[in-house]
């Protein structure tokens, strides 16, 4: 049988969709049955290339109708099989239209399912390569966006085959994340933020900019402001400053959180995690600039976001509230949002809450004359 096609993979129209059940006969295959190599090593579920990978599982010849299992929604197809000397080669296109927390394959014939035969796939959703990309600074952006396809060999033995499979699964991995990068670094060329509260410019008072006094907090913060506060009516509806990712919602915030704020001598993660309960109810925007925009105090909170998904500059996110603020009586009623800028650190692939937390936010260390420089340069 002929394992390539125009596109380098058959798809066979006999389907499979094995799965795990209760009443499936688990046993040890005493090491005569492996599953020994995936050709596609960044399984991106949904997606029309690579989305799918081809396993090659090596059995017994006795074994019969050989198939992988998995928990995971998937197709599959048997596109080759070869035997030699009492062992079969069994060449296997699993397909997963969604993305799966246990991406785990084990192999199974007529009667048992091999416990033995674990294997891990490296599957990754298509949003969490794009969160990824949208920590790189620029100069490596361009740099994917112009990373060279593979050369393919021409062989035609079946060894020269799957590794052209194999190839070809690495270049259209090139092919995706470079058309990601394209589109971050399209986005990022001249991009400027809207207000983030819809009919409502940002506030001109010192007081309500990054570095103003907030000593009152000094026993539970640092004492500084970390970014702007927009006076607007509670209610007021607030929008995605730019195009960008959720990659934070927090919707659940009561005032019993209070009874976990630490004070006086604190660590710096300390104080931070303190501001965290202090901002309520919260969505957190990653702009394709790579900063995280922190959206605090909310009322309410659109039940069209949620984390990773894909705004435009002007969607809807929420409504402005008190939540977070300790006065129940209070009647200052805004929109509290920070920028907290991306250092583009070459570690820092995939940042936690903390890490983005610990991030400068913009203004910070700098004179009031240069917050409103600067606020020139990145609002319209």
């Amino acid at each position: 049988m002929n394992l390539l096609s125009r596109s380098g993979i058959v798809f066979i129209l006999f389907l499979f969709p094995f799965t795990l059940h209760s009443t499936d006969i688990y046993t040890s295959s005493q090491g005569t049955v492996k599953i020994l190599a995936s050709l596609n090593s960044h399984v991106i579920p949904g997606d029309s290339r690579l989305g799918n990978t081809i396993l090659l599982v090596s059995t017994p010849e006795k074994n019969k109708d050989i198939h992988l299992v998995t928990t995971c929604t998937h197709t599959q197809s048997v596109l080759y099989t070869t035997t030699k000397d009492a062992r079969t080669l069994s060449v296997i296109q699993i397909v997963f239209p969604t993305f799966c927390d246990m991406p785990m394959v084990r192999v199974g014939d007529r009667e048992n399912i091999f416990t033995d035969t674990i294997f891990l796939l490296q599957m990754e959703s298509y949003s969490e390569v794009e969160k990824h990309l949208l920590n790189v600074k620029n100069e490596d952006l361009l740099t994917i966006m112009r990373k060279q396809w593979l050369v393919e060999n021409t062989g035609a033995t079946l060894t020269d085959k799957l590794e052209r499979i194999h190839i070809k699964y690495k270049n259209f991995d090139i092919d995706l994340q470079s058309n990601i990068a394209r589109d971050i670094l399209q986005a990022r060329n001249n991009e400027k933020y809207i207000s983030p509260v819809i009919g409502y410019g940002l506030p001109s008072s010192p007081s309500l900019i990054p570095g103003a006094n907030r000593s009152y907090r000094k026993d539970t913060t640092d004492g500084i402001h970390h970014g702007w506060d927009i006076l607007a009516p509670f209610g007021t509806p607030v929008q995605a400053l730019a195009k960008g990712k959720i990659i934070r919602i927090k919707n659940n915030w009561n005032w019993s959180e209070f009874d976990n704020l630490r004070k006086e001598n604190l660590t710096k993660d300390e104080a931070l995690q303190n501001l965290d309960i202090f901002r309520g109810n919260q969505v957190w925007l990653q702009t394709m600039d790579g900063n995280v925009i922190f959206y605090s105090h909310l009322s309410k909170i659109s039940s069209d976001i949620m984390v990773g998904s894909n705004v435009e500059a002007g969607t809807y996110l929420g409504n402005i509230g008190k939540s977070g603020v300790p006065d129940k009586n209070y009647k200052d009623i805004h929109l509290h949002f920070e920028i907290q800028e991306n250092p583009f650190r070459e570690d820092m692939k995939n940042p936690t809450y903390m890490d983005i937390m610990r991030w400068n936010y913009i203004g910070e260390g700098l004179k009031r004359s240069e917050v409103y420089v600067t606020m020139e340069e990145i609002f319209k």
